[in-house]
C-alpha cells in the first residue's frame, strides 16, 4: 500500500458497520495472508481489492472476508488522520512496480 502505508506503520482497524465503499482501505483475510488493500468495487456477496500501485486486481474475495476500514495510522510516535496518510496510488509508484519488475526479469527472476 505504499505510499499510503510504509513499512514500520501500525494500522488501527474499525468493524465494517456496512459494505466498504470503493476507494476505502480495508484489511482482508486471503488464503495466505491478512492484507490492507483499497475497494475497487463491491457488491452485496463479493468485493474487489486493489493494492495501491499494484497493475492487476486482487481475484474477488467473499464480504465475509473483509475484516474492517482502516481509520488511523501510527507511523513512530505519531498518530496520523485519515487525510494524513492516505495519499492513494501515484504515477512513481506504478513506474517504481514496472521498474522493479523489468530488473527481476532481467536478472531471471520470475515473480513468485
Amino acid at each position: 500500500m505504499w505510499p499510503s502505508l510504509r513499512s514500520g506503520d501500525v494500522a488501527g482497524v474499525e468493524p465494517l458497520a456496512e459494505a466498504p465503499r470503493p476507494g476505502e482501505v480495508v484489511l482482508a483475510r486471503f488464503a495466505h495472508a491478512l492484507v490492507v488493500h483499497r475497494v475497487r468495487r463491491c457488491d452485496g456477496e463479493t468485493c474487489v481489492l486493489l493494492g495501491d500501485n499494484v497493475l492487476a486486481e486482487d481475484p474477488p474475495l467473499p464480504r465475509a472476508r473483509v475484516l474492517g476500514r482502516v481509520s488511523l495510522v501510527r507511523r513512530g510516535d505519531e498518530v496520523l488522520a485519515p487525510g494524513r496518510w492516505d495519499r492513494g496510488p501515484l504515477r512513481r509508484g506504478r513506474w517504481r512496480l514496472v521498474v522493479k519488475r523489468w530488473l527481476a526479469a532481467l536478472l531471471g527472476r520470475r515473480r513468485a
